[in-house]
């Protein structure tokens, strides 16, 4: 496996200097560079592939919180603070670890352990289909969600719901949606055509899973999924209605 590219932002520059040499520590990391806030960070996020981001969620710039949800889901996040009241949040936006200050180099270890972790499993995925058509034969895909990659057979299932940069994956015989961060563009590459299509800006479906359509609606199970005016037509041609 490749080493892993991070960033870190944190305006106190002590706080900088020790993540680094945490950073430079483990030698499948590569420190591409340290910023003070997140707006002198947006360039190399947007223009290089930074796998992991060291984040201060109070000494950023802008919102921690709100930066957090505006970076790509390919790029996973620590979170490094004085205060343990963000945590629920910034595990609520799938963080890969939350770090309290002052940083201790054996719990930073550990998470950069479940970096490694996580980075072999896509690693290995991505060796796995070198060259493939995304989902083109595939009978499932992996998300990240609760910190894990988690298989998910496309065959069970029913649809996908999207809220920003967030999607709830439903699931046939299971009550509780996956929720992985990832955008709907995101996922409906790796989807194949022919089994799901986009009814909405927030919706994909299973063709197969679908009991009944009326009036613009979609009847899965017990669910309601609306089909918008700029995919209905393409939509009953796809289906044949």
């Amino acid at each position: 496996m490749r080493k892993i590219n991070c960033i870190v932002i944190d305006s106190n520059a002590h706080d900088l200097e020790i993540l680094s040499q945490h950073i430079n520590s483990i030698p499948f990391f590569e420190l591409l560079g340290v910023f003070k806030s997140s707006e002198a960070a947006v360039d190399i996020l947007r223009t290089q592939k930074v796998d992991l981001l060291f984040l201060d969620i109070e000494n950023s710039g802008i919102s921690g919180l709100k930066f957090l949800e505006s970076i790509s889901y390919s790029t996973r996040v620590v979170i490094t603070t004085k205060e343990g009241h963000f945590a629920l949040e910034a595990f609520n936006l799938s963080v890969l670890d939350y770090l309290l200050k002052p940083l201790n180099r054996e719990r930073f270890r550990k998470a950069a352990d479940k970096a490694y972790e996580l980075f072999s499993l896509l690693s290995l995925r991505d060796r796995r289909y070198p060259g493939e058509e995304p989902m083109a034969s595939q009978e499932y895909l992996f998300v990240t969600s609760d910190y894990s990659l988690v298989k998910i057979k496309l065959s069970d299932v029913t649809y996908i719901e999207g809220l920003k940069d967030y999607l709830k994956i439903y699931l046939v015989n299971q009550l509780n949606p996956v929720i992985t961060r990832m955008t709907m563009k995101a996922l409906e590459e790796k989807l194949p055509g022919n089994q799901f299509f986009r009814v909405h800006k927030s919706y994909i479906v299973s063709i197969d899973k679908i009991d009944i359509i009326r009036s613009q609606r979609i009847k899965i199970g017990a669910n309601t999924v609306p089909i918008s005016d700029g995919y209905y037509e393409t939509f009953r041609q796809k289906v044949n209605i």
